[in-house]
């Protein structure tokens, strides 16, 4: 099955991601035994995104495809791309400030069967959490990825946040990288509407007051 969801829900970003990673010294080593997974996180304010991108090397396409063409027909249909799907997020374990979070997809893209064994093939996979409204402060994300540990090599990167309130702080990794921990801030602007309105209030009553002085002195006067 030939894009599952259109690649337009994957951002810019994660293509140049991906682009970058294509050409890692990793793939060229790994790109005929191994699987790779890259994952690129997105912190938001209030969602988690975990982008992930899944290349089989040649030797593994196989072995792979035993996993998403479960019927072995030699097309990737819809009910198979989502239990494979369901299958790598069983194998990822995500937690936020040591709290455990749900995982959703929310987008796919799946390649033919053909292109999947060249080698050069890859998955796209993004899965999502409502993180609740963050407290302001530090916040820490761990992400641990065991699908197919003995085969498998890692990439795991905090994306640029898109909002000014969050803030990439430091990332730890282990030595596969099939454990990330991502250490941010989170800064919200203060609410300054009610001070604002507060003072435009008072400047409205000033006005005000003053114009109707002004007018009673006037009609004293005359």
């Amino acid at each position: 099955m030939k894009g599952t969801l259109d690649h337009a829900l994957f951002p810019a970003r994660i293509i140049v991601f991906f682009i970058f990673v294509s050409f890692s010294s990793t793939i060229v080593a790994h790109q005929l035994d191994e699987y790779l997974q890259a994952t690129l996180v997105v912190i938001e304010a209030d969602r988690i995104r975990l982008q992930i991108n899944l290349t089989p090397g040649v030797a593994l396409a196989e072995q792979v495809l035993g996993l998403i063409d479960s019927n072995h027909d030699g097309v990737i249909s819809t009910s198979e791309a989502a239990a494979y799907s369901e299958l790598l997020k069983h194998d990822l374990i995500v937690r936020l400030d040591e709290r455990d979070i749900k995982l959703k997809l929310t987008a796919s893209y799946f390649p033919g069967v053909d292109e999947l064994r060249t080698g050069w093939g890859f998955v796209q996979l993004e899965f999502s959490a409502a993180a609740g409204r963050l407290a302001t402060g530090a916040h820490t994300l761990s992400i641990e990825n065991r699908h197919m540990a003995s085969k498998s090599v890692y990439l795991v990167n905090a994306a640029l946040p898109a909002s000014r309130a969050i803030q990439i702080v430091k990332q730890i990794r282990n030595e596969n990288q099939s454990v990330g921990e991502i250490q941010f801030a989170c800064q919200r602007p203060p609410n300054s509407s009610r001070p604002v309105g507060l003072v435009a209030l008072l400047a409205i009553l000033a006005i005000s007051v003053t114009a109707g002085t002004a007018r009673f002195a006037r009609i004293r006067v005359f």
